[in-house]
């Protein structure tokens, strides 16, 4: 069963931008350009980019972008990556986050991304590709969150590598 917006909004520490009838609208915490000189690596452990033939980890590869002097992000066509603000999924239940109409409608597109486990908890991020320049203001919406009750309660929540993750923080 999906549960209503009011309930979704329960697990989230702060504010949501909006509550829906099945779910809640997110505004990103944090805007984040892939690098587009760089080579995804991935082992084990290792998660990040080569770029200028070194390891670089990838929470640190990653260049934030900040809104200009009238709050808006300008993006140029590439790859992004938005921070969510943190959340903490019950063990009752499983989330999935989806692009908001509004910019499927403009062309811009999210890459689907795993199953929100029940007992996450960290700041939550969504990767977009813009094919063409946009400008979106800071306090605009990019994700709707939903949920579904389990049909029974998980008996451990998520315990894998991005479990508490604070992307936010990071630098630069």
């Amino acid at each position: 069963m999906i549960l209503s917006g009011k309930k979704v909004s329960d697990f989230f520490e702060e504010p949501v931008a909006k509550i829906n009838p099945a779910g809640v609208d997110l505004v990103p915490r944090g805007v984040f350009r892939i690098p587009e000189n760089a080579t995804a690596f991935l082992k084990g452990n290792e998660r990040g980019f080569i770029i200028e033939g070194r390891f670089v980890e990838q929470r640190l590869g990653k260049e934030r972008v900040v809104p200009d002097s009238e709050g808006f992000y300008n993006l140029t066509p590439g790859v992004y990556e938005i921070v969510l603000q943190k959340v903490k999924i019950p063990l009752n239940a499983t989330g999935f986050c989806h692009s908001r109409t509004s910019l499927v409608r403009l062309g811009i597109v999210k890459a689907e991304s795993a199953v929100w486990d029940s007992g996450y908890e960290g700041e939550g991020m969504q990767i977009f590709h813009f094919p063409s320049n946009a400008r979106i203001h800071k306090d605009e919406a990019w994700v709707q969150f939903v949920a579904f009750s389990n049909s029974e309660e998980a008996g451990k929540g998520y315990s894998g590598y991005y479990q508490g993750e604070k992307l936010s923080q990071r630098n630069p």
